[in-house]
């Protein structure tokens, strides 16, 4: 079995300069806020957020859907943001500064059984994150078909848009089934500014 502890060995040598890089590093480690004193730098994240779906939302049959609203600051669990721009209440993200933002959606669907044995071709659904609501162009986009017998499937949309500061993007979904669908609450959204 191991005995005790010996007593404490001499500290290693020191570099020559090596007060002056500890104090150094030390003074570039405390931040006030989101700046750091000593570098005058902004952060490395300067404007994120990541939120949930508040709750389950019904898209009708052949419609048009804005997701909204999302979990709200006052959840902590469901709510992450770093800077300001996000609506929880209308689900719309506003570019506090012009660049590039890398954005995810990560949806969550139910979907009706179909009565009939087949789906139609037309019978699809389309999720897009859209800037200022114009999905036609400068959009995120992708589309999918629904199984006619139904069920719990998931669409990831990923990809990086360019914002003016004041634009706004959010999540549509354009259900083109003869069903209607559920966009589920473990639905989330998330975007981080990835540089200007």
């Amino acid at each position: 079995p191991p005995g005790p502890q010996g007593p404490p060995g001499l500290p290693g040598p020191m570099l020559p300069n090596q007060d002056e890089i500890m104090e150094d590093l030390q003074g570039k480690l405390k931040m006030v806020g989101t700046h750091c004193l000593l570098c005058d730098q902004p952060p490395r994240v300067a404007t994120a957020f990541h939120c949930h779906l508040h709750r389950n939302l019904l898209v009708h049959r052949r419609s048009l859907q804005e997701l909204q609203p999302f979990s709200s600051p006052s959840d902590a669990e469901q709510f992450h943001q770093r800077g300001q721009g996000f609506n929880a209440s209308n689900g719309r993200y506003t570019a506090p500064v012009s660049g590039f933002y890398q954005l995810t959606a990560s949806l969550v669907l139910s979907s009706e059984s179909q009565k009939r044995p087949q789906a139609r071709q037309r019978d699809s659904i389309k999720a897009s994150i859209c800037i200022e609501s114009l999905c036609q162009s400068n959009s995120l986009e992708t589309v999918t078909g629904v199984s006619p017998a139904g069920g719990v499937f998931s669409i990831l949309l990923t990809g990086t848009l360019y914002l003016q500061v004041g634009e706004y993007v959010s999540i549509l979904i354009d259900n083109g089934t003869g069903s209607a669908l559920t966009v589920l609450q473990d639905t989330l959204f998330s975007g981080i500014l990835l540089g200007v």
